[in-house]
Order: C-alpha cells, then structure tokens, then sequence
C-alpha cells in the first residue's frame, strides 16, 4: 500500500507505521477494547452533550444545563435496566433453552448480538473433535468453505472455552464456534466463563453497599443514589423469590404489616360518634318515616308543614308568572 501510493519517504506514514502494534487489527486481536476502537464512543457523548449545551452559555447557564444532561443520561440507563430486568423477549431461534439463557443473564443490549451468532450456529459444522487430552479440542469450518476453519478448546474440568477466532478475549461476547461447541455439547445453559461481568445484568450489584454509605452534602444526590441502592436490593429479592413456585406464590400473596393512618378516629373523639339523624315525615311532622309510609295515610300535614308547602306553592306561582 505504501509502495502504491507513493508516500514510502513520508515522515507521518513512518511514524504510524512504527506505531502498529496499537491500531492494527492483526496485533490488537485478543486484547479486550469493549469493541471501542475509535473515538466513536467520545463523539457521541458529544453528540448528546450537544443537545443540552451551547457555545454561547456562560458557566452558570453550563453547569445547568450540563446536569441536565447527566440527568437524562442516568435516567435513560435506568429505563434500559428497567427493560433488561422486566422485559420478555421473542424467541427468535431453535435453540430455545440457550437463548433464554441468555437473556437472564445478559443485558438487553448485548443479548441482542448474543442472540445473533446463536443464530448463525447452523452456518458453520464440527468437522473434528479429539478429546484424548485436557482441553478438548474442535475443529470447525465453514458451510462449503472448507479453506475456513477455526480451533475451539474447551476445559473439561473448569468448563472455559476459548477460539482462535478471539472473539470473546476481544468483544467479550461467546463466538458463533463456541456457540456451535456448546450445541455440540447439548447445553441448556449458557456457562457462566462465557457471560463477561461488565455485560450482565448483575454487574452493579456488587457496588450497591458502597453507594449506599456514601455521605453527601446534596439532599438530592443522596435521595438518587439511595435509591439506585434500594432498587438492586429489590431486584436480588425478586430473582430469589422466583426461583421456585412455592416462593413465588408465598411472597406474592404475602399482604404488607397494615399502619394505622394519622388522625384521630370518630369513635375516639371525646364527644363520641355523632347521632344520625332520622327522617321526619312531611304529612304528620313525625320522625321515623317517610310520607310515602305514613301510618296515618290520608292525614292533614301539621300546621308548620302546612306553611312551608304554602311558601314552596306561592314560589312556583311567582316563577311561573315571570
């Protein structure tokens, strides 16, 4: 290429080239860069800062709106938590037991490309195997293309596996031969050598303790981080309690210590309960019955009936005239 292109004497061309044992791909495979090898990541934090922030803010206006910004970020990692914990996914391959898997132990994001080479199993085939020694040794290639083939070794004793392919000491995520391995093998579970810490769902409840002793002087950066706290402390007594039917039944049906609400009860006044009133009848004036029940039937009303149903009549009229 250098000989192509003509910049053979170029003193930057010589000094990248001196260099290559950082950038090139033959000799930074195997070495585990998360998948970030470029300024990708810090372009789009930019990219999102850019949506909070601008050029003409003072440093007051900055700190605003940079917290925002913080704020929308962890707000929008809980909502992927939330997901990740809570969702239910469509199972999309015929692997069933090694997908679901991998979906309780993966996050949402990287079970996504977990699920993709668990897809792509069926491309390639086992075409040797010798387990005379410890590691056991495959050897695959693939479909009608038997110049490309690849060398899985696996642990029999610590259950490890490892590919020449690198792909898990690079990305972290299990390659499609080892997936292939793992088929072989009759698996239903996904091996826990191969579920990388930083990917799975259960990678911040290590820190939980040590953000819930941290002392602050911000009330709302307490209130935030004690909460964060408490939510994976819920999330560890969700999984034990549905690991089994009879647990999951006990604490679903298990009803909450009742408090007594603040206040003072009407029972417990001093004056006690207050007497409810009776109805009065509009026909006699006597209480304890409606007109409609009246014992007497056709009785007169009483004279203080009689002067209200005058006014209510003399009303009527009035409303009527005008």
């Amino acid at each position: 290429m250098v000989n192509e292109c003509g910049v053979r004497e170029v003193e930057w061309v010589k000094d990248l080239y001196t260099k290559k044992h950082a950038w090139a791909t033959a000799y930074i495979r195997g070495r585990f860069f998360a998948g970030v090898r470029t300024t990708s990541r810090c372009e789009s934090l930019h990219a999102k800062l850019g949506r909070f922030v601008e050029s003409r803010y003072g440093v007051l206006e900055f700190v605003r709106n940079f917290q925002r910004c913080v704020d929308f970020l962890r707000d929008t990692e809980d909502e992927l938590d939330f997901r990740s914990w809570y969702g239910t996914p469509v199972l999309q391959t015929e692997f069933v037991e090694l997908e679901k898997s991998g979906w309780t132990m993966f996050t949402r994001e990287m079970f996504l490309r977990y699920r993709d080479s668990l897809k792509r199993c069926v491309r390639v085939r086992i075409c040797e195997f010798d387990d005379s020694d410890n590691p056991h040794a495959y050897t695959l290639q693939k479909y009608r293309r038997p110049e490309m083939n690849w060398k899985v070794y696996r642990d029999h004793i610590s259950n490890r596996f490892s590919c020449s392919c690198m792909r898990m000491e690079s990305f972290g995520i299990p390659c499609v031969h080892i997936l292939s391995v793992c088929v072989r093998l009759d698996l239903v579970e996904i091996p826990e050598s191969l579920v990388l810490r930083r990917w799975s769902k259960a990678a911040k409840l290590e820190i939980h303790n040590q953000c819930g002793e941290q002392d602050t002087a911000e009330p709302s950066v307490t209130y935030r981080t004690r909460l964060g706290a408490f939510s994976q402390l819920c999330k560890r007594l969700g999984r034990v309690a549905c690991m089994s039917d009879e647990d999951f039944k006990l604490y679903s049906n298990k009803d909450p210590i009742r408090v007594r609400t603040k206040g003072t009860a009407r029972m417990s006044q001093a004056g006690g309960s207050a007497p409810k009133t009776k109805r009065k009848c509009s026909a006699c004036g006597k209480l304890g019955h409606r007109r409609t029940r009246c014992p007497n039937g056709g009785a007169q009303p009483s004279p203080r009936n009689k002067q209200s149903l005058a006014g209510r009549n003399k009303r009527k009229r009035t409303e009527v005239t005008t």
